[in-house]
């Protein structure tokens, strides 16, 4: 019984971690897809650059536009490839953000880096190319600490503001100057902003991770105190019996040939200690396997939310015999597993009433069923519906009533002893206390 509880258990976790592994999966792709807009734009960028959209006079056509045909197009299409290389290298560096360092980090840098001066000097002093350093210093100066983003700050700025000095070249002192401050400060606001909004996302995603490791920490650290209280009880319950049988043995192998009768009375001793030792571990085992049906609903209830499942228990303080007890906590368990994997539940209700001579248990959720039929999935239920009625029961499954979820209901019979007097618990709203015509009861 303890094996098939465990691996009830093992199934629950195991669905639940299936579930919330696929959702931290949608989840970083969603930060890898917001974070890696910011080089996208380098290409945009270029591109407009490239065709001179945004160049008012002369003076601020691409130096790529300025030479003849057919160079003027091979030099414009080679700055757009290099923007193309700057953001690949650039979403490179955001991953290796995301999923922690990697050894390339340093080379896939100076590589944007050396793309980009190449973009800046062939399609500058064009307005819109003079935003591509701005964006390529966005996604990389996620990465490094405060020194590293100062320097990514600097290498942006010489490639933002070189071209426009080259072409101011002659020009007084003062009006060049005036021009880079300008320049400066522009290229300093976008940039922080953009910056800002890119490790924001991030950082939320570290504290989703976080948190995720922390509550694989928090399960692992619950186990192994179990195990660790397990073994304390053992220890202090088997240590007096296993030293009085060292004693009790010893001194009738030293009676065995002086005085056999008083040895055999000392091996008589030995013999009930052991058949006592024997007992006293059945019953501490027997009580770690009895089902305390409250804390397992507690249990299930605690699964479904962590999963994004609001889960409501009515009747979980229900008095029913240990074995009745134990299926019911079954049934539970193999409804919650069967919401946690195949289904897209939002809401989940558990139901355990007393009736004068049988305990129902149901488990509701509103989801739709992947295999779409409703039928029996996978061999827990089989397995369930013949070890209910091993017991006397009944266990169907099916589509709940009007077709709208999904309804798993055992009905085991109670014993003749404890029958009459059981408090019957209301059922869930919307939901009828028992099987009705309409219904289409599916038996497992």
């Amino acid at each position: 019984m303890a094996d098939t509880d465990a691996d009830g258990g093992t199934a629950v976790l195991a669905g639940h971690a299936d579930r919330t592994g696929r959702r931290l999966d949608r989840a970083r792709r969603i930060v890898l897809s917001l974070s890696t807009t910011t080089p996208l734009f380098c290409v945009f960028t270029a591109v407009v650059g490239a065709t001179n959209l945004m160049a008012p006079n002369e003076a601020t056509r691409t130096f790529a536009s300025r030479g003849p045909f057919p160079q003027d197009v091979a030099l414009s299409a080679v700055g757009v490839l290099c923007s193309v290389l700057v953001a690949y290298l650039s979403m490179r560096v955001i991953r290796t953000r995301i999923d922690r360092p990697s050894a390339t980090l340093r080379r896939d840098v100076a590589l944007s880096y050396l793309g980009l001066l190449v973009t800046v000097g062939l399609l500058g002093p064009n307005p819109a190319t003079l935003s591509v350093p701005q964006f390529w210093a966005a996604s990389v100066a996620v990465t490094g600490r405060i020194r590293d983003k100062a320097g990514y700050a600097a290498l942006m700025l010489a490639a933002g503001v070189a071209p426009i000095l080259v072409t101011m070249w002659g020009s007084p002192a003062s009006a060049m100057g005036t021009v880079a401050a300008w320049l400066v400060f522009f290229h300093l606001i976008v940039f922080l902003v953009m910056l800002f909004s890119n490790v924001a996302i991030i950082v939320l995603w570290d504290v989703v991770t976080e948190a995720h490791a922390a509550r694989d920490a928090q399960a692992r650290l619950a186990v192994t105190e179990e195990r660790l209280r397990f073994a304390r009880d053992m220890h202090d319950l088997l240590g007096h019996s296993l030293s009085a049988l060292a004693v009790k043995s010893e001194l009738a192998a030293r009676l065995v040939e002086a005085d056999p009768r008083s040895a055999g009375r000392e091996m008589s001793a030995v013999q009930h200690l052991a058949r006592d030792a024997l007992r006293e571990v059945r019953t501490a085992v027997s009580g770690y396997r009895d089902v305390n049906l409250a804390a397992e609903a507690e249990g299930v209830r605690a699964v479904l939310a962590a999963a994004g499942v609001r889960c409501t228990v009515t009747g979980a303080e229900t008095d029913v015999p240990a074995e009745q007890r134990s299926l019911a906590s079954w049934v539970v368990r193999e409804g919650t597993t069967n919401v946690l994997r195949h289904s897209c539940a939002k809401r989940c209700a558990v139901t355990l009433r007393r009736d004068s001579d049988s305990l129902v248990a149901e488990v509701f959720d509103d989801g739709t069923q992947e295999d779409g039929d409703g039928a029996p999935f996978g061999n827990g239920l089989s397995g369930l519906a013949e070890r209910v009625a091993s017991a006397g029961g009944a266990l169907t499954a099916g589509p709940a009533s009007g077709g709208e979820g999904f309804l798993l209901r055992a009905v085991l019979p109670l014993p003749a002893a404890t029958r009459g007097g059981g408090e019957v618990a209301e059922p869930p709203p919307g939901r009828d206390p028992g099987p009705t015509p309409g219904r289409k009861d599916v038996p497992a």
